[in-house]
């Protein structure tokens, strides 16, 4: 990934909302890379190791929930930040995010300014 931009995996199987997230982010500068399957997302994190992660809750071939786990139970990438972007937002979901130790928990729809301050709060970018 690119020297001094904060490099970021995107794992998020709606076309529509990722080319949002994707515009917002390069225009911001971020390094981005986007998955649409659980499965290729959590190899390429293993892979490129990124400053951060925003994670679908509800993707094929590998939920949210367990990716997170994979990242927290993997010591080369268990530092890693992450923001579940999602629409599973009862109580028992958000309960379930931060017992993972997801960094924020935003739900969708959401404003992609306040994705962009969240994620620059996580990552100590002023």
């Amino acid at each position: 990934m690119a020297e001094n931009q904060p490099s970021i995996i995107l794992v998020e199987d709606e076309l529509a909302v990722a080319k949002l997230i994707e515009f917002k982010l390069k225009r911001e500068n971020f390094d981005l890379k986007h998955y649409d399957n659980g499965l290729k997302g959590l190899e390429a994190i293993k892979k490129y190791k990124p400053d951060a992660v925003i994670l679908d809750v509800m993707l094929p071939s590998m939920n949210g929930f367990e990716i997170l786990r994979n990242i927290r139970e993997d010591a080369e990438i268990s530092e890693t930040k992450v923001i579940l972007l999602t629409s599973k937002n009862r109580v028992e979901d958000l309960k379930m995010g931060f017992g993972l130790k997801a960094d924020e928990y935003i739900d969708k729809p959401f404003q992609p300014d306040s994705l962009i301050l969240r994620l620059n709060r996580i990552l100590n970018i002023n």
